[in-house]
């Protein structure tokens, strides 16, 4: 019996919802967007070669050669490609966040992370351009900007255990309503760590009922998005059969549940339920348990 009543408690709570992920659409456009959007956290004014030649000196610390095309899918490569002996921006500054903070906050603007680091660090913003700073923080920090990547394959359903950073309410929370999470436990895929204790995700209502009459609980649905890989790569979770088998073993105070309705129906009968309100569910900021990855990917581990 309480095993059906988890499985079903899960499958209404936590059914998986497309994750809103900023990522480029492999466009030109969606280029330079993801770019400016990664950098500074919005999209800028002015024309292609303003935009273009403000990243370049604010990265490279000047504007660089080629045309427009070259330009941008070298910003994107050197934001988020690992190739060779080559370490992508993002991958830098989620290793340097996670040593110093024991966190990664990739889903902020990388400039407002850098002076985060910085200010922690030195007491005040660096100046130079923004590649140079992140590599004075990796030599800083490890003594070497070569750090041991490799590219591992992380199986769907891989279990990856959260903590809830923000409350949630069937009463309270409404649709659209972000829900912020940190992994509890590195994940882990042969020896090297892909997904860090301390990577925070973001994820969303995407559907909520309240408690109403005939004793009908309230439900919650959320998307929860992905979280970032040591590599910056973006890799998505939800709750399904691996993730429910693994919580059943936990003590969660989720509250009143459609679960309970289901099992055991009204037991005031119809009539009766008409003056009795249902419960709402409620899952408090701290609350961990388990989601898993939604499909195989590969992402870049570490070896420390």
């Amino acid at each position: 019996m309480r095993r059906i009543a988890w499985i079903l408690t899960f499958t209404i709570l936590f059914s998986l919802y497309p994750a809103h992920i900023h990522a480029s659409d492999g466009t030109f456009i969606g280029n330079l967007r993801y770019a400016e959007i990664a950098l500074y956290g919005e999209e800028k004014s002015g024309s292609l070669e303003e935009r273009i030649t403000r990243i370049e000196q604010d990265v490279y610390g000047a504007r660089q050669g080629g045309d427009l095309l070259v330009r941008v899918e070298r910003i994107r490569t050197f934001f988020e490609n690992n190739t060779g002996n080559a370490i992508s921006l993002k991958s830098k500054l989620n290793l340097s966040e996670w040593f110093l903070h024991a966190r990664v906050t990739d889903y902020e603007p990388l400039l407002r992370r850098l002076d985060r680091l910085e200010l922690a660090v030195y007491g005040s913003s660096q100046s130079g351009s923004v590649s140079q700073r992140v590599d004075n923080i990796m030599k800083l920090f490890f003594g070497t900007n070569k750090i041991d990547f490799k590219a591992v394959e992380v199986p769907e359903q891989t279990l990856v255990k959260i903590r809830l950073l923000s409350e949630v309410d069937s009463s309270k929370s409404r649709v659209g309503e972000t829900i912020s999470y940190v992994v509890v436990e590195d994940v882990v895929v042969g020896n090297r760590v892909v997904i860090p204790a301390g990577a925070e995700g973001i994820g969303e209502i995407a559907q909520v009922s309240s408690a109403k009459g005939f004793g009908r609980d309230g439900s919650i649905t959320i998307d929860f998005g992905s979280v970032p890989a040591f590599d910056g790569s973006s890799i998505r979770l939800h709750i399904s059969e691996r993730a429910i088998e693994q919580n059943l073993s936990l003590e969660l105070a989720l509250g009143a549940s459609m679960a309970a309705v289901l099992l055991l129906g009204n037991p005031l009968g119809l009539v009766g339920g008409f003056f009795v309100k249902g419960k709402d569910v409620k899952i408090p900021a701290g609350t961990e348990f388990f989601v898993e990855t939604s499909r195989t990917v590969t992402a870049q581990g570490v070896l420390f």
